[in-house]
């Protein structure tokens, strides 16, 4: 008997559980959103509620507090970012450096088209130490991943290198909250350049 009754409170909690999960994936799109539009000091939650087509009181319910929805989003956005660029140490084998670095760039930037509010989230001031420098350690990692592939090898130092591509992918993203900031696009231009140079070199010592 008690077994049964076990086996149908579970079978209760679990669609809670995924009604749960499928209201946080809607507000956080919806947050995605207006945070895209508005940017994240001029974003309010009750914009956020009617975009989700939800009430003030169910946001707060998953998410007390602006800083906490904007944070829960941010990794979620970083985790697609994570799994990208894994994904891309898998299929460059055989690139040159250069072209390594080239193609980094080019999936930030097919990323940053499909998730634009993601400059906007990278670019809070309360964003926790400790999840910045944890998330910057991992990056860096999988970004020298994908330059660990190139043909033929960096015999440069792949934490240096991965590091100089990490600081001018912030760059790009700071540039991307600016949308009309031109002179910052020209110059995050140039810096990829001076990148690829740079990378060429690191390919042919040794």
């Amino acid at each position: 008997m008690a077994s049964q009754k076990s086996s149908e409170e579970l079978k209760t909690r679990t669609p809670k559980r995924q009604r749960g999960h499928d209201r946080v994936v809607i507000l956080l799109e919806a947050a995605a959103k207006v945070f895209a539009r508005k940017g994240y000091e001029a974003a309010t939650m009750t914009e956020i509620a009617a975009e989700a087509n939800s009430s003030i009181g169910s946001l707060y319910q998953f998410f007390p507090t602006k800083p906490l929805l904007a944070e829960a989003l941010h990794i979620e956005r970083l985790e697609r970012l994570k799994a990208g660029l894994r994904g891309m140490a898998e299929r460059s084998t055989g690139l040159s450096a250069a072209d390594s670095g080239e193609a980094i760039f080019h999936a930030l930037g097919a990323f940053m088209e499909e998730y634009p509010e993601f400059s906007v989230l990278a670019g809070r001031r309360d964003i926790p130490k400790e999840r910045k420098a944890r998330s910057r350690a991992e990056l860096k990692e999988l970004i020298a991943g994908v330059l660990r592939q190139a043909q033929p090898p960096i015999s440069d130092d792949i934490a240096l290198m991965s590091g100089i591509v990490l600081e001018l992918l912030r760059i790009v993203v700071a540039v991307a909250a600016e949308p009309d900031a031109a002179e910052d696009r020209r110059v995050a231009g140039e810096l990829r350049l001076m990148l690829r140079k740079r990378l060429e070199e690191a390919a042919t010592k040794g």
